[in-house]
């Protein structure tokens, strides 16, 4: 499978860490009947994906429930631990659902896994889209040291 438009989401699981646990979500049935913006990261606590490319969601993300988007995912290949506490860090939680891609399945299910060398190891490239319903009606994968297409302002762009 290949992240493009018109491909149904793939059946995997991934976790997000609640107050009480960390939950297992099954990302095709999470997805449901909603329309979902997704931002791939490469790493939380990243330079480019703390300073620029989570922060961009957060502060236009009054501007993504105005375009009928329901939920707002930051992914990473990380642990549900480390993306809860990045995206408290980051002011994020209670606005962008974090999500732990922590054995990269989705990124591999999708197309868009890239070695980054010895310290970050295998990880997903930077990239963006939008499922309708399980659909994916956009997508965008960044070159690498990049960050236009999948940007929060692109993302609401392209949902015009």
């Amino acid at each position: 499978m290949a992240l493009a438009v018109g491909t149904k989401l793939p059946n995997v699981t991934i976790h997000t860490k609640t107050e009480d646990s960390v939950e297992e979500i099954n990302l095709l049935d999470w997805c449901g009947e909603r329309r979902v913006v997704f931002f791939y990261v490469p790493g939380a606590f990243t330079q480019t994906c703390t300073n620029t490319h989570l922060p961009g969601f957060v502060r236009l993300f009054d501007s993504f429930a105005r375009k009928a988007v329901d939920v707002v995912a930051c992914i990473s290949v990380n642990d549900a631990h480390v993306m809860k506490a990045w995206g408290e860090q980051v002011g994020a939680l209670g606005k962008i659902v974090m999500l732990a891609d922590s054995r990269a399945e989705l990124a591999q299910a999708l197309g868009v896994t890239r070695d980054f060398g010895p310290v970050l190891g295998e990880r997903a490239k930077r990239c963006g889209f939008i499922a309708d319903k399980g659909i994916i009606i956009h997508s965008f994968i960044e070159e690498p040291g990049q960050l236009t297409g999948s940007s929060a302002e692109a993302i609401l762009e392209a949902l015009q």
